[in-house]
């Protein structure tokens, strides 16, 4: 099967499209015909090897995270599906594979794609998604009234969490540039923060929940900027201890503790709660996004669509951060 794969970790130059053996499904296991699948900001990290500590990867490493599909096969076991059904997956973690003509999943990560959702949105929603929906109601617990700030709010994940938290019934302040305000205003946000002209410390109240994607010296300011008892969450900075243990990794606990001790600080003398995220897998979850998109509560935005013979194109897109939206690989 066509597939973009790495064999090692490094620059854009190592990642390879070429020919690789099709899956075949193991006990609990099925194998779907992938029809789309989406590009993240964690495919290049991936590939850059900057997730070794937590998350190694056989060689060669089929690179995508989340894809959508059609059942081509069942392992032993398997209940629940059946070949034809369309599917949309978060793929497992320590598997990946959606960069590929076929793909390898586990059932309880799957969710059945809806009558009117496309491959391109059920692929585009899941790990993003899935990120923003448990950032924003696992981690914030945002409650509706309050007020939340959601940065890089036109990204995969910003644009997801506004419409999400909104429907939460928050008061949704996002940053993203100005030519993007009338969009975000559009799916929710009531005030929009130009990053390159303004200081959202100085022209807004502080908050009671963030949702981080930036990381550094704009994570730092936003828990200043969050009342004394909030709550902080980054996709975007280093993990925090808590990520050892929900990897199972325990030992990797004090380094997580050292190299995430500046917003950890911070927060701590701010009397706010804060923690880095990884989202999980989640089946459920993810049906309850594509029932969401299916009665038009949920839009998902894809600025483009790239053929799997131009993966390397998109990921080096992505990486460059300047995509309104999620991007999605078509066979």
């Amino acid at each position: 099967m066509h597939a973009c794969y790495i064999e090692r970790y490094g620059s854009p130059e190592v990642v390879k499209l070429g020919e690789l053996p099709a899956p075949t499904p193991g006990p609990g296991e099925l194998v779907f015909r992938m029809e789309a699948a989406s590009v993240n900001p964690v495919d290049f990290k991936i590939r850059q090897g900057m997730l070794r500590a937590i998350q190694s990867y056989p060689m060669p490493a089929i690179l995508g995270n989340d894809a959508a599909g059609v059942v081509t096969a069942l392992g032993p076991g398997v209940t629940g599906f059946a070949p034809g059904e369309r599917v949309a997956a978060r793929l497992d973690k320590a598997r990946m594979g959606g960069f590929a003509e076929f793909v390898l999943a586990r059932p309880e990560h799957l969710a059945k794609i809806p009558e009117g959702v496309s491959f391109a949105e059920a692929a585009a929603v899941a790990l993003a998604g899935l990120t923003a929906w448990q950032c924003l109601t696992e981690v914030l617990r945002l409650k509706a009234g309050e007020r939340v700030l959601i940065h890089a709010g036109a990204g995969g994940v910003g644009h997801l969490a506004i419409q999400l938290a909104h429907g939460l019934g928050a008061h949704v302040t996002t940053t993203a540039s100005a030519a993007r305000h009338d969009w975000l205003r559009e799916l929710g946000a009531v005030q929009c923060i130009d990053y390159r002209t303004a200081d959202f410390t100085r022209v807004c109240e502080p908050f009671d929940a963030v949702l981080d994607s930036m990381g550094g010296e704009t994570l730092l300011r936003s828990i200043a900027h969050t009342r004394r008892g909030g709550r902080v969450v980054s996709v975007g900075d280093l993990p925090t201890p808590e990520v050892a243990s929900d990897y199972g990794k325990p030992w990797l606990a004090p380094v997580f503790w050292l190299i995430s001790r500046k917003p950890r600080a911070a927060a701590r003398a701010q009397g706010v709660a804060y923690r880095y995220w990884f989202m999980r897998e989640d089946g459920a979850q993810l049906a309850m996004l594509l029932e969401r998109i299916a009665q038009g509560a949920l839009k998902v935005r894809i600025e483009r669509e790239f053929p799997l013979a131009q993966a390397a194109e998109a990921l080096r897109l992505s990486e460059s951060g300047r995509v309104q939206g999620k991007l999605v690989i078509r066979p």
